[in-house]
């Protein structure tokens, strides 16, 4: 018999362990930011003109979709004063060194305890990831030393299980935006808590062939052995 997993994607994780503090507005504004960097890295490859109002046009149409999925109210005041947020941060995005770098396949982190018999794994997404190396850049639309998040600090122990993983975030100096960057080292720790949300078979999450899941993504495989997590050998 083929050997199975259970799988859940890493925000179910996140979900699970630290739901987000951030009140829908804020969530709103992330999702906007979000999109438009997404896409912008993405055209940007492929014009020959500045893309900052097209990404700025896309924030806000992401902003207001949100927005109304969520049921959020917003005043006339509040959208305006986002659409001026979005500008500075978007302009200090299209100079910074991370327009190059474009969103990642979804990775599969599989965990494998031989000691009990169990196999789970995580689908993980970053934002960005560099194709040449293993560098992968997890972007937040606040400054994380200020306000930390716990959400924020549980999804990136996750991610930095992939590889190197860069924290980037805006912070305002003075009326303009600035990126600011923090390393996440891997903490092997944390997969034991993994483990024990896929062990639940929670909602959300599916059985997978093993096999079929290894052929079809990017992946990262930890073994338990004697009571210590280590990372297989490719």
């Amino acid at each position: 018999m083929n050997a199975s997993a259970v799988v859940a994607p890493t925000y179910l994780y996140v979900k699970h362990r630290a739901p987000s503090e951030d009140p829908p507005f804020d969530l709103a504004f992330g999702k906007a930011l979000d999109v438009a960097i997404s896409q912008y890295n993405y055209y940007s490859r492929r014009a020959w003109r500045p893309l900052l109002k097209q990404a700025q046009r896309c924030a806000m149409a992401v902003l207001r979709s949100e927005l109304r999925r969520l049921g959020v109210e917003a005043s006339r005041e509040e959208v305006d004063e986002a659409a001026r947020r979005l500008w500075r941060m978007l302009a200090a995005w299209s100079k910074s060194p991370y327009t190059e770098f474009l969103r990642p396949k979804t990775h599969a982190l599989v965990f494998i305890d031989r000691d009990n018999d169990f196999r789970g794994a995580l689908y993980a997404q970053p934002d960005f990831a560099d194709s040449l190396t293993d560098h992968f850049y997890e972007v937040k639309s606040f400054n994380v030393e200020e306000r930390p998040r716990m959400h924020v600090e549980v999804q990136s122990k996750v991610f930095s299980l992939l590889g190197s993983l860069h924290l980037v975030y805006f912070v305002e100096v003075g009326g303009l935006y600035k990126l600011r960057e923090k390393m996440v080292y891997a903490d092997l720790s944390v997969i034991d808590d993994v483990v024990a949300f896929l062990r639940g078979n929670p909602p959300g999450a599916e059985v997978v062939a093993l096999k079929h899941l290894l052929r079809s993504h990017p992946h990262r495989v930890y073994v338990r052995e004697g009571g210590c997590w280590r990372l297989a050998k490719a």
